[in-house]
């Protein structure tokens, strides 16, 4: 009796002892070698941008909150707000959140001023990560490379984005259109779409963040923002030029373009007042969710048009980070780790944001939740597609760069300036601003 009594003691305290390594209730796809639940009871701050893989990933946090008995603390954004939002906070030492999401040309700024906390220390830690089942290496080449500036790794993807076209198919049926080629074609399609009423032809940025379609069209006509030498090219007679398609693409666009960004231009195509969007293409799930779109069935998806120098989309990684100033850096690394996992980022991936991590890409689960049209999009477009210039100190102003881009620019959009005065007047200010930074 009493031998039997010490072998039930002994699998109790072996029991108690391995529950928490396991993780408790922990689903079978996050099982691995690190407790889950040693930072049980902590709380973390978050900070989103208003953003599809915001809108994806929230519902899910519930079953982090489960699985390691963080509470995790959402703020959400408008992606021009955060813009600013987050340097001022960083700037005034009152930034407050543990962990948030950023753009992948963020971290030469962020890193120098040491914004963002390290993460290398616990990707390579046994006790924080397990690296056969995190896999790393997992990851696109392209998207390990935004982790690190220099040799400072401080950041995660959490989205594969490129710009495609998404169009009304029924309203380019109803008028004999075809998803245009090239961009003059997509010039005289979004004309032509106008002059009938049925909608307005196109919806473009010409806000704050007017940079996304027009680095895809520079490129596609051979131009360029610098060189590596930070030679700056924005006044090149290539830039130039698609400078001026993104301000006649402009004309045909609803009111208000000078004040349009990411949540207007959504807005533009789920209400069905624009027909044409060439833009990120993580709009997919919401175009495709009855309860925020208005054009379910009615929308489909082509390659990037097709410039001078070929097709170049501008491809995308939103990233998540870890903030300098966390008290919770541990648990704030468990976020990150359990946010941009495979399982994780499968089942984002189901709901429509397409994935940083290579494995998902072949997996049957992801390839059916979408339509043909949308994967042969991404799948021509993503072959040339390419990512910001990463000059050395144009790298690091690009805050102030893209603020000087955006009044310049929108000068041309406006009417107010013709595009050669306006870009050689940008070229000016960025040359100064790039001599002046350290």
């Amino acid at each position: 009796m009493k031998r039997l009594f010490l072998l039930l003691l002994l699998a109790l305290l072996t029991a108690l002892f391995l529950a928490p390594a396991q993780g408790q209730a922990q689903p079978v796809d996050y099982q691995c070698k690190i407790n889950w639940q040693a930072y049980k009871g902590q709380t973390i701050n978050v900070l989103f941008s208003t953003h599809p893989w915001q809108e994806t990933i929230t519902p899910f946090i519930p079953e982090f909150e489960a699985l390691t008995g963080i509470k995790v603390n959402v703020t959400k954004i408008p992606h021009d707000e955060m813009i600013v939002k987050v340097p001022a906070g960083f700037s005034s030492g009152t930034f407050a959140f543990d962990a948030f999401m950023g753009r992948y040309y963020d971290s030469p700024k962020f890193t120098v001023e040491k914004w963002t906390a390290s993460i290398k220390e616990f990707l390579e830690d046994p006790k924080y990560t397990d690296p056969s089942w995190y896999n790393f290496k997992d990851f696109f080449p392209a998207a390990q490379a935004i982790t690190t500036y220099g040799r400072y790794q401080d950041r995660l993807p959490i989205t594969a984005e490129a710009s495609i076209t998404v169009y009304r198919k029924d309203i380019y049926g109803e008028l004999g259109l075809k998803p245009a080629a090239t961009f003059d074609e997509l010039l005289q399609t979004v004309k032509k779409i106008s002059e009938s009423k049925k909608a307005m032809g196109i919806t473009v940025r010409g806000g704050p963040a007017l940079w996304m379609p027009l680095y895809g069209i520079i490129r596609s006509y051979g131009g360029d923002w610098y060189t590596k030498d930070d030679v700056v090219k924005m006044n090149s007679p290539e830039s130039i030029a698609a400078v001026k398609m993104l301000a006649e693409l402009a004309k045909y666009a609803p009111p208000g373009i000078a004040g349009f960004g990411w949540d207007q231009i959504n807005t533009a195509m789920l209400s069905g007042v624009a027909a044409t969007f060439i833009d990120s293409s993580v709009i997919y799930p919401r175009l495709m969710d009855p309860q925020k779109s208005t054009v379910v069935g009615k929308v489909a998806c082509a390659p990037y048009p097709t410039g001078p120098a070929g097709r170049v989309s501008n491809a995308h990684f939103w990233s998540i980070a870890m903030s300098s100033l966390s008290k919770n850096k541990p648990a704030a690394w468990y976020f990150l780790q359990w946010a941009t996992s495979r399982p994780t980022q499968k089942k984002a991936a189901i709901k429509g944001i397409l994935p940083p991590r290579a494995a998902i890409w072949t997996d049957p689960d992801f390839t059916k939740a979408y339509q043909p049209d949308f994967i042969d999009a991404m799948n021509v477009t993503m072959k040339t597609a390419v990512c910001l210039p990463s000059g050395t100190k144009a790298g690091l102003s690009i805050l102030g760069l893209l603020d000087v881009q955006t009044r310049k620019v929108q000068e041309v959009i406006l009417g107010q300036k013709e595009a050669k005065p306006a870009m050689d007047e940008l070229a000016a200010d960025w040359n100064k601003i790039i001599a002046g930074t350290k």
